[in-house]
Parts: structure tokens; sequence; C-alpha cells
């Protein structure tokens, strides 16, 4: 049940260097509608309730990736987490979550790759940003609701720069481009735990560090180096924006003032998600402007210490993954690590979510072949199944409140469906008596069965639920698996002949009259048979 929050509305910031640090890392909690979830914060280093500002209603921003080159599973892992995520919250919790993404289609990188290859920085942004969405939709992740590209929002982040100039935390430097001041910002540093009274952090000449003021000062906007690379006008020149300000302004943009959800990658968290977070406090003078900061952890492959990285060239295509592994195993792997936990990609760790996939595909037919006759089953009793069911659903909510811990989630359902399947498969006592009792059980076998793939589905998994939709294009060859059904029925109607055996020539003609009856027309001949569509069935 949503209960409402008393705490006190955000005052506004004074940016005094003198402030006292302790309330460097403190984090602020929202007014409004406390959900029963508890979340990790890190600016607070612990679980906090999740509360809305608005009832039901979730605003949640996502930094997007930097289209110079093509998707990796490091990649992968953390949109896959996050979607997990959002799905969750949107059907188990019946939340209305409005998501937003950048595309970051202008950077040092994109520059770097447009001159080694001669082609337009334009042409290879859009080439992988499409190749970014296409990624995605195999991966079976919902697209944001609202996109946005940073090249298309240039005058809104020279007006989100002029601001903070005006406040005074972001100075011009000698070659015209911006930089945030950090010293004006007494509790920079909180998701990061920085100190910034640490030597490290002390200011610097101007020679040094490209003419910033300190080593942890940021830019804002960077002034072109050469005509020939692409550039914007700003009151301090031509230029582009810097990585950091995109995400603030859009997010402002979309969202105003406060945002409950921005979410990436461990490797966001400092410097990116610092200096947004620094940034935007100045522009809307307050002293916290995202509510809960989402971190996946890191994917790497199983013996390397470093992340999978483009930098590092030890990345695995998402197409290569999928060679070798459908979505819902990649996905299962996700779920089994736990969003903010590290993953080590391996075989070994496919293989897992593999064997975790079927053993429900196999209690999906299980139930199918009781639901049906097919099995009897053995010492199954309505009201025990209803019961452990209702005791699933409390552990399975009380998982998921708990910082979306999807991987105790599977093993409560693994559990569940593990006493179930040893039912139905036990054979049936003697008693003339025991299908009568099993047939009881009908209706409770089907609710644990609508229960699981609830569950299943609300992770985002197409396949374990048993509800997918076959493209007989792309997953199933209708053509070879009808002609080897004719020619099983071939051989019948051999043997039919030779043996004269009038029960054989009628499985035959059973078998014709199942298949037109689901739209197929099979036509016998002396050397075979063949079929064909039938157009109107009516």
């Amino acid at each position: 049940m949503l209960k409402f929050s008393k705490a006190l509305s955000l005052a506004p910031l004074a940016f005094n260097p003198s402030r006292a640090m302790c309330t460097q890392h403190h984090w602020f909690k929202p007014a409004g509608v406390d959900t029963g979830i508890r979340v990790y914060n890190c600016p607070a280093r612990r679980q906090v309730p999740l509360i809305l500002p608005h009832e039901n209603y979730i605003t949640w921003y996502t930094c997007g990736p930097t289209v110079y080159d093509s998707c990796h599973l490091g990649h992968a892992s953390c949109y896959v987490k996050l979607d997990i995520i959002q799905r969750i919250l949107r059907n188990l919790f019946n939340f209305n979550i409005v998501t937003a993404m950048n595309i970051t289609d202008i950077d040092d990188k994109i520059i770097r790759q447009s001159q080694e290859s001669g082609r337009n920085w334009k042409d290879i942004s859009r080439q992988y940003e499409l190749e970014f969405w296409s990624d995605l939709r195999k991966l079976n992740v919902i697209e944001p609701n609202i996109k946005v590209r940073v090249t298309e929002h240039i005058p809104r982040i020279v007006a989100y720069i002029e601001d903070i100039i005006k406040k005074k935390c972001a100075y011009v430097a000698n070659d015209s481009s911006v930089y945030f001041n950090v010293k004006q910002f007494p509790i920079y540093g909180k998701l990061q735990n920085l100190n910034l009274s640490e030597p490290e952090n002390a200011p610097v000449g101007q020679a040094e560090h490209h003419q910033k003021l300190a080593a942890l000062d940021f830019a804002l906007w960077k002034a072109r180096k050469s005509e020939a690379e692409p550039a914007w006008s700003s009151p301090w020149g031509w230029g582009r924006p810097g990585w950091h300000i995109e995400c603030s302004t859009l997010a402002n943009m979309i969202f105003g003032k406060s945002v409950d959800f921005h979410a990436g990658g461990m490797d966001l968290k400092f410097p990116h998600h610092e200096n947004e977070e620094a940034q935007s406090c100045v522009f809307h003078n307050t002293r916290q402007w995202v509510n809960y900061w989402m971190h996946t952890g890191h994917l790497n492959i199983k013996g390397q210490q470093e992340k999978m990285s483009k930098s590092l060239k030890n990345t695995i295509s998402i197409s290569e993954m999928l060679q070798d592994y459908t979505s819902d195993e990649f996905r299962m792997a996700c779920v089994l690590s736990n969003y903010r936990n590290g993953m080590e990609y391996s075989d070994e760790m496919m293989e897992t979510a593999r064997n975790t996939l079927k053993k429900f595909y196999s209690f999906k037919s299980d139930c199918s072949a009781y639901l049906t006759g097919k099995k009897l089953g053995s010492n199954m009793v309505s009201s025990s199944i209803l019961q452990n069911l209702n005791y699933c659903k409390s552990n399975i909510d009380s998982c998921i409140r708990d910082d979306f811990d999807t991987a105790r989630c599977i093993g409560v359902l693994l559990d569940q469906i593990s006493s179930i399947s040893r039912c139905i498969n036990a054979n049936p006592s003697v008693s003339d008596d025991n299908s009568l009792i099993n047939a009881t059980c009908l209706d409770a076998v089907a609710a644990v069965s609508n229960y699981i793939d609830n569950v299943l589905q609300s992770f985002g998994f197409i396949e374990a639920s048993g509800n997918q939709v076959i493209n007989a294009q792309d997953n199933l060859d209708i053509n070879g698996l009808l002609e080897d059904i004719l020619n099983t029925r071939k051989l019948i109607r051999e043997r039919a002949v030779s043996d004269k055996n009038k029960v054989l020539f009628q499985v035959c003609d059973e078998l014709r009259n199942c298949l037109r009856q689901n739209g197929i027309d099979i036509k016998d001949h002396a050397q075979g048979s063949s079929w064909n569509l039938i157009r109107n069935r009516n």
C-alpha cells in the first residue's frame, strides 16, 4: 500500500564555498508517496524508501550511447537490467513510468572516427544509432518514450551553460572553453564520496589541465580545435557541448527541476553522473536533482579483470552472442546476477541461464500435459497448492521490494515449480478414485501456471512463459516440417497397403483431416503426396 511521506521539500542551496562539508554525502528524502519498495541509493550509501512525488507516476532518464561504433554485451547487460526493473515497476506495481534517453551524436570519438574513416560524422552517428535501436529490439528491451539527440538541442544547452556562468559556478578559459568550477559547489562528490579538501583536489595553475583552475573542474563547452571540426555558435565562440551538460539540459527539458530515477552503468557514476548532479543542482538552485541514481554492474569476460570496453578491445558484439544464445537466455543471466552486481561472461554463465530457462519450459509442458489429461499426477491437493502459491507470491513481493532482488525471485519460483512438477510426474496410485481426486486440482495447477507466466512476462521473457508467437519465416521451417509429416504418412500408407491394415489406413485419413482443419490440404498421388494452403476455410 502506498503511504504519504511528510518529508520537507528541498530548500534552495546557498552556494557558499565555506559551507561545512558535513552535508556533502547526505540524501534528502523527497516528499510524496512511500511505495513500500526500498532502493539502494549511492549518496546515502544504503537502501532507502522509494518515495514518489506523484502517486503512481515515475520519471526515468537513462544515459544513452555515444554512437561511434557498434554496441557490445557490456552495453547490453546495462540496458537489459534496466529494462527488467522498468518492467517490474510497470507490470507488478502498475506504475506509469515515463522514460527518456539521450543519443550522444557528437563527441570526440565520433569526430575521430570521422577523421580516420573519411566519412561524414552525421552518417556515422546515424548508422550506429539505428544499429543500437535494432540491437535493443533483438534483446526485447522496450524503447524509451522519449528519444533526444544532442545536436538537435544545442541552443538549449548554450542557454543552460549561460545560467551556470551567471551564478558564478563556471568560467570561460583563455581558449573559449567553459568549465564548471567545482570549488563553488560545496556538496560536490556525494555520489563518489570525494573530499574536496584533499591535496589532489586542490586548485592548480592555468597552464596545467588545459587551462582549468582545478583538476576536478569539467568542461561545459569545448572550443573548436580546428576549422575541420563540427561546431556550433555560442557567446564564447564556436564549439560543442561537453559530455555531462547534455544530459542535464535534456533531462531538464523533459522532466523539469527534478527526476525520480536517473540510470546508467556503474562506470558513469563518476565523473558523468557526479557532474550532472552538480551542474543541475546549480541550475535549479536545489540540494538534490535526482532522487534515485541507479547504476548497473559491469560485465567483463571471465578471467579478465577489466570491464568489457571498446577502448580495451575486449568486446563481444550483441550479434555474436545471439548466434549462440537467445535473448531470453541472456536476460536470464542478467536476472540471476541482480542489477548492481557485476557479471563474468562465459559459456558456464550462459549455460546456467539456459538450464534455468529449461526448467521453466519443462514446468510449462508438465502443466499443459496435466491440464489436458495426458498426465494424472499423484499426491495433489488443491488447498495445499493454493496455500503454497500464496506463500510464493508473498516471497516474490518481498524480494522485489528489497532493491529488485530478481535472483532470489527465481529461486522462489524454482522451488514452486519443482514441487508441482514432482506431483504431476508421480505415478498415480491404483485407486479407482485417484483420477477424480486429482481432477479437483486442475484449477489450482492452472492458477500456479498463470502466476509463473505473469512473473516471467513481467521480467521481459518472451518464451519462458509459453506465450510466444512463432514467426514462421524466422523460427520455423513450415515447408520442411510438412514434408517430414508427409513422408512419415507415406510410410504408414505403404505399411497399410502391404499388410492390408484398415487401422493404419484410418490413421492416415485422420492425419489428413487434422491437417485440413488447420488449413492445409493434402492430395495423395501414386508417387507420394502434395499439400497446399486452403485460402478460405469458411
